[in-house]
């Protein structure tokens, strides 16, 4: 028994298409099926979310630079001023002006509210009549506290030079005050008090001073403002603070002695 084999396929009588001599061409439903052939390969799926591609756009770099992103100045603060209109820069600038002359009026008046020294007068006419004594003269000076001898000066300890007035003063019966105050109007050291029946001449220092050469430099100058003297008369050395009148208020000059 002999087996007939099959007579081999040809190559070169192989159709170039792929299909059958007797194929005559795909027609309308045909094409449909073709675009939904299983042969296709499916999209990657990840459960519970969907897949989807990537589409890689190429843009010209001449693209990126027409539109590229620019910040305009006016969004800036630098730039916010300069956006506004005259008239609002007008209002502006009138609400400035405004407030700087409010508190310029805000602060003299404060100024002359508030006492920050004593007025005095420039020369003290002589002599000075008050209601019970009367001063002839005086002359203001400083010098250096005594630390030594019978009547040793009572000052605060560093002080080396001391206000001082010598006064010439009269009265049947009464009693004197001495204030010192430095250029602000404050207290310095102890008020003196003393007695007056006739006419008597006295020299009455202050329990401060400075503590420093330089200040007194400073106050010779006018660097520093001027100390005061105030005097004030009296009934009696007993009497409250109530009773006490002001005689007159001076300067002390800057003569060291």
């Amino acid at each position: 028994m002999s087996n007939e084999s099959q007579p081999s396929e040809n190559p070169s009588n192989r159709n170039p298409s792929g299909f059958s001599e007797d194929f005559v061409g795909f027609d309308e439903d045909d094409l449909w099926t073709l675009d939904e052939s299983p042969n296709q390969p499916e999209q990657p799926s990840i459960e519970g979310e969907k897949a989807y591609g990537v589409m890689e756009t190429i843009v010209p770099p001449e693209y990126l630079e027409n539109t590229a992103v620019t910040i305009d100045s006016t969004d800036s603060k630098s730039g916010i001023f300069f956006s506004l209109s005259l008239l609002e820069k007008t209002s502006i600038a009138a609400i400035l002006v405004t407030l700087i002359i409010t508190a310029a009026l805000a602060i003299i008046h404060f100024n002359k509210e508030i006492p920050v020294g004593f007025e005095i007068s420039e020369k003290v006419s002589l002599p000075v009549a008050g209601e019970i004594l009367s001063v002839s003269a005086f002359e203001t000076y400083w010098r250096k506290p005594v630390t030594q001898g019978e009547k040793p000066d009572i000052v605060r300890r560093g002080v080396i030079l001391i206000p001082t007035i010598k006064i010439q003063v009269s009265g049947e019966s009464g009693a004197i005050r001495v204030f010192f105050r430095d250029g602000e109007g404050n207290l310095v050291g102890d008020s003196t008090t003393l007695a007056i029946s006739g006419e008597k001449s006295l020299t009455i220092s202050a329990t401060n001073g400075f503590s420093d050469k330089s200040m007194h430099a400073s106050y010779r100058t006018g660097e520093t403002p001027r100390w005061i003297i105030e005097i004030l008369e009296g009934p009696s050395i007993d009497a409250p603070i109530q009773k006490f009148k002001s005689l007159f208020k001076t300067e002390i000059a800057s003569d060291i002695r």
